[in-house]
């Protein structure tokens, strides 16, 4: 494997080079599809069927991939099916954010077989932090059995604005100009990064509701607000890589100050810590809610989950501030669908768990605020990957890029 996935560097071994990329090419098509026959891998790659026997037989010999048996025919032999070996190889999905860290180990099947794995370990401008990942990392490893020398890649999704062609995220480690070299050396593996709400929507587009699909728009309502961008079945990043800072968009007249520095923006009143901090303030000035009884009075312990648990219960001012956030982000659905036109639009996220709550609000402010034959023309609906979607994006998005 070892071999498969390093280049060589003689100008001679060019042969092995473009065969490597082929086996290569072979693993992810198979990774992101499922099981293949070798007409249908010629297909993909564009390799002669006899090329691709060859590689296959290889690509077995190394361990990588086995023989399934016989598919299904349409006239003819029935085609032979090959698919990845369950433990060839491992590839490694990272999530950190403002609040925490969460690690998953992935097989060859893109079966999670460890974790997700939390840890207290939040977002924060120091390159120390991946040194800490990696530790958490190791014990990961030990907890689960499995050695460091199956691991092919690691994929990290990170928050703040990320610039791919360069390497930077400019919000947290402005500093470095290369980070993609600075996390190789710490893991000691191949890392690939992206901003969290695309990796997202790349785990959606294989994986979830957007496979298949050429046009969708994923809005990630967690902590913050992002928005993820497929266009024409290619996921959108803009010149730099930073798109889908819809979250930013001024949309509430006199509304609450953001992070960003504008007053207003569409995060200030949808996230999930815009809700929490509407919860608080408003207990404090004597609102009676059920919420201020789940944290034993202790305000500063709301969060997201507080409020969903109360909502739950019944408690009508917690339903009430979901209602208010669904109208909203029903209102800012309703310009995406002006300006887009998307055939899907996808919610992810702590506050897309709350959907029974916000899913009529939104309903509702897209009918209000959007042209009725254009708004018909998308259909709104609630990711089913779940919190997954993000150590799974990682460790997907990773093995892309490995294996172009």
């Amino acid at each position: 494997m070892e071999r498969l996935f390093k280049h060589p560097v003689n100008h001679s071994q060019a042969v092995e080079v473009k065969k490597s990329g082929h086996k290569k090419h072979i693993l992810r098509a198979i990774y992101f599809n499922g099981p293949l026959s070798n007409s249908e891998l010629a297909k993909q790659i564009k390799l002669s069927t006899p090329k691709i026997n060859s590689l296959l037989l290889e690509l077995i010999d190394e361990g990588l991939v086995e023989e399934l048996g016989r598919g299904d025919s349409s006239g003819g032999r029935r085609p032979n099916i090959y698919g990845l070996v369950k433990d060839g190889f491992y590839v490694v999905g990272i999530t950190i954010n403002v609040t925490r860290t969460i690690i998953s180990i992935f097989n060859s099947n893109n079966e999670e077989i460890s974790g997700p794995h939390f840890f207290p370990i939040s977002m924060q401008s120091d390159i120390e932090i991946f040194h800490q990942v990696n530790q958490k990392l190791e014990e990961v490893f030990k907890e689960s059995n499995i050695s460091r020398d199956k691991i092919l890649v690691a994929g990290i999704e990170l928050p703040g604005l990320i610039n791919l062609h360069e390497g930077t995220n400019l919000t947290y480690f402005p500093e470095v100009k290369n980070l993609f070299a600075e996390l190789k050396t710490i893991f000691g593996v191949p890392v690939f990064f992206n901003h969290d709400t695309k990796l997202r929507t790349f785990a959606e587009q294989h994986f979830g509701l957007a496979r298949n699909k050429k046009n969708v728009l994923m809005l990630q309502v967690d902590w913050g607000m992002g928005l993820g961008i497929i266009v024409n079945g290619k996921l959108y990043t803009g010149k730099s890589g930073f798109s889908g800072e819809f979250g930013h968009v001024p949309i509430v007249t006199d509304g609450p100050l953001c992070v960003c520095g504008k007053q207003g923006c569409l995060e200030t009143v949808v996230s999930a810590k815009a809700i929490a901090r509407q919860a608080r303030e408003a207990i404090k000035n004597g609102k009676s809610s059920l919420i201020n009884k789940l944290v034993d009075n202790d305000l500063e312990k709301i969060d997201i989950s507080t409020v969903i648990q109360a909502a739950d219960s019944g408690d009508q001012f917690a339903i009430s501030l979901f209602s208010e956030a669904g109208k909203w982000l029903g209102h800012g659905i309703a310009l995406l669908i002006q300006v887009f036109n998307p055939e899907l639009i996808i919610l992810s996220g702590q506050v897309a768990v709350a959907s029974r709550f916000i899913q009529a609000p939104i309903q509702q402010a897209i009918n209000t605020y959007s042209n009725r034959d254009i708004s018909n023309d998308s259909q709104v609906l609630f990711s089913e990957l779940g919190p997954k979607a993000g150590t799974m994006g990682a460790a997907a998005y990773a093995l892309e890029q490995i294996s172009k």
